[in-house]
């Protein structure tokens, strides 16, 4: 067995309690019906209402995030036995289940591999690194100085809740095929322009 097989077999067995908890929210990320996309951005929006009306603290919206979780990873185990049978577990479900668990350490070996291949530039291309982190980090910096961070996060939450169901839906792949062919349109008539200025 494979490093990357034993990592998601371990994950299934520690997640087997919110299994059907998995299943549901992988089905509503992924806009499984169309008034998916719409919850989401409509449970988002007023969550960070709520919040902009409240205007708590850093401190005290880390403690109720805390004190959330706590909760939830507490009463949850029991709520989702009383509330799903073994029964309703189909052979759909458990495809799906596995699924997502193989999806969550493909992305995070992902991850790992990318982020160790960042730093290893460090040492073989540090010109290109140190070019890449400075850009990145006074571009942050530019945007959070801009932007209001309740607004910066709102927008960072709604798009990691709708990336799942863009990729999906291949919203992402005509959004690039567009833009690529805007792009390319562009430079032509840039092209077009420069010649008949030659030939002026």
């Amino acid at each position: 067995m494979s490093e990357t097989e034993s990592q998601i077999r371990k994950l299934r067995l520690s997640m087997e309690t919110y299994r059907e908890i998995l299943v549901l929210t992988n089905n509503v990320l992924l806009w499984e019906k169309q008034w998916h996309p719409t919850a989401l951005i409509g449970g988002t929006t007023a969550l960070f209402m709520l919040i902009w009306l409240a205007e708590p603290n850093i401190l005290t919206v880390i403690s109720l995030m805390g004190l959330i979780i706590t909760v939830t990873d507490y009463i949850l185990p029991a709520v989702v036995t009383a509330i799903f049978r073994t029964e309703s577990w189909t052979n759909e479900k458990q495809r799906k289940y596995e699924e997502i668990c193989t999806n969550i350490i493909l992305y995070k070996t992902k991850f790992e591999l990318l982020a160790t291949s960042y730093y290893r530039m460090r040492i073989t291309n540090p010109k290109l690194y140190f070019s890449i982190t400075i850009f990145s980090l006074s571009l942050l910096t530019w945007i959070g100085g801009t932007i209001d961070n309740l607004f910066l996060m709102y927008l960072l939450v709604l798009t990691i809740l709708l990336l799942p169901g863009m990729m999906t839906n291949g919203m992402l792949n005509r959004s690039s095929e567009t833009l690529s062919k805007i792009f390319n349109d562009l430079i032509e008539n840039a092209k077009s322009r420069v010649g008949t200025k030659k030939i002026e």
